[in-house]
């Protein structure tokens, strides 16, 4: 077994001069010479040697292992440094790591622990400690196919997988720490440390929260922080492939906070307040009082009263949707169509009822009178296994397609300072089928290029224009809004916007939704390794 290549995962190894990758080593090294060397496990490869921390005998409930840092190790055999090449292992140099060094893979059975070439050594030092220690909370239960998808379609996660994915993570390691300057500064330098900490069930996430402590005594670097690569849900436990990746909301949150409080950053996707905030949903119906926000009114109908008597539960959601946008008009010119929508035009009677904690548009029913709506909240407040004590009501908006927009906000904003997009991409939504029921009801999916969206608007620029601007304008309350959450500024976050051309050079604008660090970044194919970059910065401040 050999140790990955000194670049990491995958690597596009390109040949370099002999012996520099091995900085001020002496030009030759004997056999038997006490080195440090480099080790590096692909994590998307199944049987890939990882280390058990010898502090990681105190953790008898977690499953802590290290796929990539220093170790010590010694030479099986003489290595001239000035014959070094690259790109033929056969040059690199033979490494017996220390005995005390325990290599399992990710299902704990013993991985090869013999002689192993590796291309980066360096003298033994003890002193230094890496500048970035990560954690990668990542799923150790029964592993799913769909976390891998990665087919050329409209919806997709295009080439990199979904967040929890084994692809997704080596990705996060080749492509974002691998290449950032201050922990790769030189050929030779590895500045860092990478741990996989594999939890297999919501009752393990709170085995992370009570040890959370001496987790963070594990790591050894200057700045400490977790990749939470899994994703909160309001569901119990199920042991079906299909769930792999999901855990208990309360659980993932309370691991999140202990780790906080022991010093361990979140830098992906968010600090657990933000996170929590961004994936309730909540946000859409507390927000929904504030002009500047621009969303749909909205109200959050909790489950004891759709149980105990859903008749009079939906007329009060109803009647809330009412007051609130009344509180919230939509201005309307003559000749414009009614806001938000020509359905509720003199009245709310259209909306969709939603869940908080949902993912991948599942969830999501629509409704077009009190009756159905009566219906609407039943069936989602009454399916097997779902623990949600809430779910959203919200008005219906009429839109001709959806406008996302990507903000990479510097780590210190200056007041009255705007933060514009780095990216916009845009997609349409065609007719929701809602006969499988809440968990499997979807909505087709497209993506449009500014070509195709101006196509749709006629070729209209200056409504195209006016719906950048406005959702823009509008996205600056929004940035703003989550500083009031937490006082640490996103990183990243993408905001989706609703937006519909009203007449020649006029746009609406509506808000839909907050969305975390980590997701889907449709066509732009640097938006993962861009979102790297911001998450390993915002680690490193």
């Amino acid at each position: 077994m050999q140790t990955a290549p000194s670049n990491g995962v995958r690597s596009r190894r390109s040949r370099s001069p002999a012996g520099e990758s091995n900085g001020t080593l002496p030009a030759y090294l004997p056999q038997g010479t006490a080195i440090q060397f480099f080790h590096a496990a692909d994590p998307a490869k199944r049987g890939a040697p990882l280390v058990r921390p010898s502090s990681a005998v105190v953790f008898d409930k977690l499953w802590l292992l290290q796929s990539h840092g220093w170790f010590p190790g010694t030479l099986q055999a003489g290595f001239d440094t000035a014959a070094l090449d690259l790109d033929n292992q056969a040059t690199w140099p033979l490494v017996l790591p220390s005995p005390d060094i325990r290599l399992l893979d990710k299902g704990s059975k013993p991985a090869h622990a013999g002689p192993r070439r590796v291309c980066l050594i360096r003298e033994p030092s003890n002193k230094e400690a890496p500048l970035l220690s990560i954690v990668f909370i990542r799923w150790g239960g029964e592993y799913s196919s769909w976390m891998d998808e990665q087919e050329a379609n409209d919806g997709d996660w295009g080439r990199y997988g979904s967040p929890p994915s084994d692809g997704y993570m080596a990705a996060v390691v080749e492509e974002g720490i691998l290449q950032h300057p201050r922990l790769v500064s030189s050929k030779d330098r590895r500045d860092f440390e990478i741990f996989q900490l594999f939890v297999d069930s919501s009752k393990a996430m709170w085995d992370v929260a009570n040890g959370a402590p001496l987790l963070a005594k594990a790591l050894r670097g200057r700045k400490r922080a977790c990749f939470w690569m899994l994703w909160p849900a309001e569901w119990r436990d199920t042991g079906d492939p299909d769930f792999a990746c999901y855990v208990e909301r309360n659980a993932l949150f309370g691991a999140m906070r202990a780790c906080e409080v022991a010093g361990l950053r979140s830098a992906f996707p968010h600090p657990a307040d933000q996170f929590e905030v961004i994936t309730s949903k909540s946000w859409m119906a507390t927000m929904s009082v504030h002009p500047g926000a621009h969303l749909p009114a909205a109200t959050l109908v909790g489950k004891h009263a759709v149980v105990t008597d859903p008749e009079a539960t939906a007329k009060r959601a109803l009647a809330a949707l009412e007051h609130i946008r009344s509180l919230c008009p939509f201005e309307v010119l003559p000749g414009e169509p009614p806001a938000p929508s020509v359905a509720n035009k003199d009245g709310v009677r259209k909306g969709v009822v939603k869940l908080g904690w949902s993912w991948e548009n599942r969830f999501v029913l629509t409704f077009n009178n009190i009756a159905q709506l009566q219906s609407r909240l039943v069936e989602m407040m009454t399916i097997p296994g779902c623990t949600s004590s809430y779910c959203i009501v919200q008005e219906w908006v009429d839109f001709d397609f959806e406008m996302r927009q990507y903000f990479l906000p510097p780590g210190v904003l200056v007041p009255g300072e705007r933060v514009e997009p780095k990216r916009i991409e845009c997609n349409a939504w065609g007719e929701r089928d809602e006969a499988g029921g809440p968990g499997s009801c979807r909505a087709s999916f497209s993506k449009l290029s500014e070509t195709q969206a101006l196509t749709r608007w006629s070729q209209d620029e200056k409504a195209w224009a006016s719906a950048k601007q406005q959702a823009t304008d509008i996205a600056q309350l929004l940035i703003a809004w989550l500083l009031a959450v937490n006082a640490e500024l996103v990183p990243m976050i993408r905001l989706d916007f609703m937006i519909k051309r009203l007449g020649p050079g006029k746009a609406r604008v509506f808000f839909g939704e907050y969305c975390e660090m980590g997701a889907c970044c449709l066509g732009w194919q640097q938006g993962p390794p861009t979102i790297w970059r911001a998450a390993l910065d915002g680690a490193l401040r």
